[in-house]
């Protein structure tokens, strides 16, 4: 059966339309209505207004990045490979950003195209926080610093640690070291993969081997993704896991009664 082409886009554009709205607001603001929402059903508000040179402006006034705020830290899209990804859309899809309020200017002629091309890049911003709960291997390491640098001062950690009292130190660094109750070292390991879990057995048998005095703590991504024996493994010559970053109390706990 052939489709009826006409009577299918007159259908797409009445519905299309009847999605469209523009609401003048008591303040006398213009808010338009699209189809575009956020995961919990509430609509992406994008405000009309007009420059002095007749063109037409597109602004979220920052409610993007305040929808975000309800269940995550807004600080954690403005660093690291997060702030890359969002820096990224903002550039392809031609936006701007100020201060956190995401605006865009278009002739009238084009505002249709525009509206479209700015919901893109809203819904693109809003998604980054799927890559925070799925806490990919990009954003491993740069969770666990900060989850880590929020409960010791930074100024106690050292990073990427040389053991030198072990035999060819350098070739077993430590993500990262800090000063244990009783003076020994306490040596923190992120594993976000099996390949991590098999070098740090690795490393902390030779530790273990040439009698290096140390607790250790394990944080893994996710301990589900790796394999049953590796996990066996690495946590026979570990002192103590973290199943994944969610757990963070528990993280919080065994830092703060190995720490001096």
């Amino acid at each position: 059966m052939a489709l009826d082409t006409t009577l299918l886009e007159r259908t797409l554009c009445d519905r299309l339309c009847a999605r469209v709205r523009i609401h003048e607001r008591d303040d006398g603001v213009l808010m338009l209505e699209t189809p575009f929402t956020f995961p919990d059903g509430d609509h992406f508000p994008i405000y009309l207004s007009e420059t002095r040179a007749g063109s037409v402006v597109l602004s979220d006034r920052g409610h993007t990045l305040m929808h975000m705020s309800y269940e995550h830290d807004v600080d954690a899209f403005y660093d690291g490979a997060r702030a890359a990804l969002r820096e990224q859309i903002v550039r392809d899809s031609s936006i701007e950003e100020d201060d956190g309020v995401f605006t865009v200017e278009t002739p009238p002629n084009e505002i249709a195209d525009t509206i479209f091309r700015f919901g893109q890049a809203l819904t693109k911003i809003y998604d980054l926080t799927f890559l925070s709960r799925e806490r990919v291997a990009s954003t491993f390491y740069e969770d666990l610093r900060t989850l880590l640098f929020g409960i010791v001062d930074e100024e106690r950690v050292e990073t990427d640690h040389i053991p030198t009292e072990v035999p060819n130190g350098s070739n077993y660094p430590v993500d990262y070291r800090l000063e244990g109750r009783e003076g020994s070292s306490v040596f923190i390991y992120g594993v976000p993969n099996r390949d991590k879990a098999r070098l740090t057995t690795i490393m902390l048998s030779h530790f273990l081997l040439h009698g290096l005095s140390f607790e250790s703590v394990i944080v893994f991504e996710n301990q589900q993704e790796i394999p049953r024996l590796d996990v066996a493994r690495l946590t026979n010559v570990a002192g103590t896991a973290v199943a994944s970053l969610e757990a963070e109390s528990d993280f919080r706990r065994k830092i703060e009664k190995l720490a001096a």
